[in-house]
């Protein structure tokens, strides 16, 4: 149920993005046509769509969803505006350029996807007030960065890889029968095929190319052991017996320290930080219980009322009250 509930709210999220004339055809079905108006409507009272607390799950309607969010951003960037942290337009931009440089399809993939050049500057400025509020009075050296990333080698490091296929024989006349054909010289995808008991026989055993560190302890430490081309020992589970081919490595790798991964080290180091310094949750809670929220949808305002009942309970068992 809980997943039903969260792809609902996705996809009434992702479909609050799209700009979809009240006019236009959204969809036909055996020639009646699905009008943009009657979409937006059903949307916005869909039934069945919820959001997660201490309770369980509460239903709300798309519509409520999509206004509680809007209460809650702006909220943020009043926020950030009463601290004084509040985005200027050059940082936006700034951090808009940044973004490009490192996706240069960024921008046409969000104009793309329906939304406008205006909506993304106001995401930015919401993403950059957020952040800017969790790190009210934090700085990290570029000192700092670096000797983060070479303390933590296994942080910026990709694990190596390997290609693998696999038999897994559950009687002793199939493991006589793939001893007995890897003796031979037959090919391990040929006896995959002809005894595996794995989903994998269809395509003679392949696995495909996996990080090593995935593997359990006693796979990997067999693996380990041999070279590309040869086979483990029969390794037994609790109902069966498995051999895998080593067929190729792939070394583990750094992540060298460019200037994006400095940015990224800087944001998270300062968001640890913030976590530690600054109370948001203590703040919007209190923003939240001051501020005066007239919704005219009486179904709304209703949902809101319950909304607010639990994100109280919620916030009292994280030990947040208000003043």
């Amino acid at each position: 149920m809980n997943k039903l509930y969260s792809l609902l709210v996705v996809l009434a999220a992702g479909a609050a993005h799209a700009q979809v004339d009240t006019n236009k055809t959204v969809a036909i079905i055996n020639g009646e046509e699905i009008k943009g108006g009657e979409y937006y409507h059903r949307m916005e009272y869909l039934s069945g769509v919820g959001k997660v607390s201490s309770s369980g799950v509460m239903e709300f309607p798309p519509g409520f969803l999509t206004i509680e969010q809007i209460i809650t951003e702006r909220l943020i960037l009043q926020l950030a505006k009463n601290k004084g942290v509040y985005p200027s337009d050059l940082e936006v931009d700034k951090e808009l350029q940044t973004r490009q440089e490192e996706n240069p399809k960024m921008m046409e993939n969000w104009i793309n996807s329906g939304r406008s050049e205006a909506d993304l500057k106001y995401m930015t400025r919401l993403e950059l007030a957020q952040f800017k509020i969790s790190t009210a009075g934090v700085t990290v050296t570029d000192q700092e960065v670096e000797d983060h990333y070479k303390n933590n080698p296994e942080m910026y490091t990709t694990p190596k890889m390997v290609k693998l296929a696999v038999i897994v024989v559950r009687d002793d006349a199939a493991k006589k029968a793939v001893d007995d054909g890897l003796t031979a010289k037959k090919p391990f995808s040929e006896l995959a095929k002809s005894y595996s008991a794995d989903v994998t026989k269809g395509v003679g055993g392949e696995l495909g190319t996996i990080y090593i560190t995935a593997l359990s302890g006693e796979v990997r430490a067999a693996i380990e052991k041999i070279k590309i081309g040869e086979i483990t020992p029969w390794l037994s589970t609790q109902d069966a017996r498995v051999r895998f081919l080593l067929e190729d490595v792939t070394a583990a790798k750094k992540d060298p320290l460019t200037p994006a991964l400095k940015r990224d080290i800087r944001k998270r180091l300062m968001l640890d930080r913030g976590k530690v310094r600054n109370n948001i949750g203590k703040e919007m809670f209190d923003l939240r219980m001051n501020a005066k929220i007239d919704i005219k949808d009486k179904v709304f305002a209703e949902a809101y009322t319950k909304y607010i009942d639990a994100y109280k309970k919620d916030m009292s068992l994280k030990g947040v009250s208000g003043n």
